[in-house]
C-alpha cells in the first residue's frame, strides 16, 4: 500500500518551466529533462513578458502581425485622377495585338499564357496611376476547332463610378477573350 506522502506526491500538478526569451536560459532548472526547444516555443505561444515599455510591447503584440494600414480622412468623394474608359479600351486592345501576333500557340501553356496576360493587363492598368481604383483582370484562352463559345460575367457595382473593359483577339488555332474591372475604393 502507499503511503499518505506518496498519494500527495502523485496528486501536486507537474510543473512547467518557461524561458523568457529577453532574459536568461541558465535559469531553468537543469536538473528536469525539458527541451529547450519545447520551451521556448510554449513561451512564445503564452504570449510577450510584461514589461513597462510600450516598445517592448509592440515587438511581442500578437496583433502586430495582423497590421491594417490607416489613412487620414481626405474627405474627398471624387477622384483626382478618374478612370478614362475610351482610353484604357484602346490601349488594352493594342497591348494584346503587340503581345500575341507573333505568339506561337501551344495548347498545353495556355493556362501559363492566361495568367501572365492577366498579370500584365493588371500592370499596365496600374502604370496609368488612376487614383482610388482596384483592377480585376480576367483573361480566357481557348482553342478554335469549330465549337461556340460565349462568355458571361455579372457584377454587383457603383455605375457611375466603376466600370469594366472587355477585349478580344483571334488568330487562327486560338482566341483570347481579356477584361478588366475597375473597382472604385474609397
Amino acid at each position: 500500500m502507499k503511503s499518505a506522502k506518496d498519494g500527495e506526491k502523485a496528486k501536486r500538478p507537474k510543473k512547467i518551466g518557461f524561458v523568457d526569451p529577453q532574459g536568461d536560459t541558465e535559469t531553468l532548472d537543469t536538473r528536469k529533462s525539458y527541451r529547450k526547444s519545447s520551451v521556448l516555443i510554449l513561451s512564445r505561444l503564452m504570449g510577450p513578458p510584461m514589461t513597462s515599455s510600450k516598445i517592448d510591447r509592440g515587438l511581442y503584440d500578437r496583433t502586430s502581425m495582423y497590421v491594417v494600414p490607416r489613412f487620414q480622412n481626405t474627405f474627398r468623394m471624387e477622384s483626382k485622377n478618374p478612370f478614362r474608359r475610351e482610353v484604357m479600351q484602346s490601349m488594352m486592345g493594342h497591348f494584346l495585338h503587340t503581345y500575341l501576333d507573333e505568339y506561337k500557340y501551344v495548347a498545353k501553356r495556355a493556362k501559363r499564357l492566361a495568367e501572365n496576360l492577366s498579370e500584365e493587363l493588371r500592370n499596365q492598368f496600374k502604370l496609368c496611376q488612376f487614383e482610388r481604383y482596384r483592377y480585376v483582370a480576367l483573361v480566357t484562352v481557348g482553342d478554335k476547332k469549330m465549337q461556340n463559345f460565349r462568355c458571361v460575367a455579372r457584377a454587383l457595382w457603383d455605375p457611375e463610378k466603376d466600370d469594366c473593359i472587355s477585349c478580344t483577339y483571334e488568330a487562327p488555332p486560338f482566341f483570347v477573350v481579356a477584361s478588366v474591372w475597375t473597382v472604385y475604393y474609397e
